[in-house]
């Protein structure tokens, strides 16, 4: 395991979004190692007072929000100026001691450029990235590029670095004894998903399957999250709306992992149901797989490249169509025994964020 190092880590969006890879990687390093979350977005001019962002307070952890020095940060010369000068500043603050600079995103690609004393830097690719050009650039720059799976290890072949596939994606292990018991209760078969509740999903499919069901309760638990760019073209706002109206369906909301998971034991049947017109959808790898997984329970997916994968054969249904999805959840609701519970459980461990550190640390610290 990584031990004893400064790891710093480039923000974007909010350390509690529902997509946890980089709080959950930050929290697994943080058992062992001094993390700082580095905070570019909420960054500040120094001769001001230092703009009011809350921060969670965990051992080992620490968050930075950058300064800017030259004013005029809608100049694009300046703005690259006073990003690289705030990191070059902060990462003086540590001198000589070992740093792992830990990118997440490619909008950080120019801080990956800043050449740094006894350190190293590492890409950790968990997503289909749209802008690929700045992908290229920050893979350039890096020592070390990792990809969380085996179809976006296939789009990097040809990078100037060649992808390392980890075999480990990435899930929180409950401790069990502190799962909520939900206080919801339902008198139909429950179809359920947890998550963020945006343009991602199949809004057409959903709502289909919705109106022809109404023997089914589907339930949607998670943040409703908005994109200024996405949700014009997708008619999010609409879709939630209109889906929100039917009477079996439920939206709920809640950041309390403990409390999801109570809620996911309640389901019958889950569902995946992302938009895969969507390359960012159709190539990503949904964390919630092995929240499935961990209790046990059926998944029906669409057409997400990384779920064909044979070690999912029988574990997951993947269609588009709506005639198919009919068809399975009805066999799933009528069948639930045909699932192999304990090869999910297993599968789940298997993709701990402690196992995908460990790997990582063997690979960097094995030369």
């Amino acid at each position: 395991m990584i031990k004893n190092k400064v790891i710093i880590i480039p923000i974007e969006g909010d350390f509690a979004h529902s997509a946890d890879f980089l709080r959950q990687t930050a929290l697994t390093l943080a058992k062992y190692n001094q993390v700082y979350i580095y905070d570019q977005i909420n960054s500040y001019f120094f001769l001001k007072k230092k703009a009011q962002v809350t921060y969670p307070s965990s051992k080992n952890l620490h968050f930075h929000q950058a300064k800017y020095f030259l004013p005029g940060r809608k100049l694009l010369g300046l703005e690259q100026f006073n990003r690289k000068l705030s990191w070059l500043l902060f990462l003086a603050k540590f001198g000589l001691k070992d740093k792992i600079l830990w990118f997440f995103y490619p909008n950080y690609h120019d801080l990956a450029e800043v050449k740094v004393k006894n350190g190293l830097k590492i890409y950790d690719c968990i997503d289909y990235q749209e802008d690929s050009e700045k992908e290229k650039q920050l893979i350039e720059n890096i020592d070390y590029f990792f990809v969380n799976s085996k179809v976006l290890a296939k789009l990097h072949q040809k990078q100037s670095k060649k992808p390392i596939f980890l075999s480990a994606q990435g899930f929180f292990e409950p401790n069990e004894k502190l799962i909520k018991k939900s206080r919801l209760s339902f008198d139909k078969p429950v179809i359920g998903f947890v998550g963020g509740l945006n343009y991602r999903l199949d809004f057409p499919l959903l709502d289909q399957l919705i109106k022809n069901n109404p023997q089914w309760q589907f339930v949607f638990y998670g943040p409703i999250q908005k994109d200024q760019k996405k949700d014009p073209q997708f008619k999010t706002t609409g879709w939630l709306r209109k889906i929100s109206k039917y009477e079996n369906v439920l939206m709920g909301e809640s950041n309390n992992r403990y409390e999801l998971y109570g809620i996911i034991k309640q389901f019958d049947v889950t569902i995946i149901p992302y938009n895969t017109q969507v390359n960012f959808n159709k190539y990503c790898y949904p964390m919630k797989v092995f929240e499935y997984f961990y209790f046990g329970k059926a998944v029906l997916s669409t057409e997400i490249e990384e779920l064909k994968n044979p070690e999912f054969k029988n574990l997951i249904f993947v269609s588009n169509k709506l005639e198919e999805w009919q068809k399975q959840l009805q066999k799933l609701l009528k069948n639930k025994s045909q699932i192999n519970s304990k090869k999910q459980k297993e599968l789940a461990k298997k993709n701990s964020w402690e196992n995908k550190i460990q790997l990582i640390s063997k690979l960097i610290f094995s030369e």
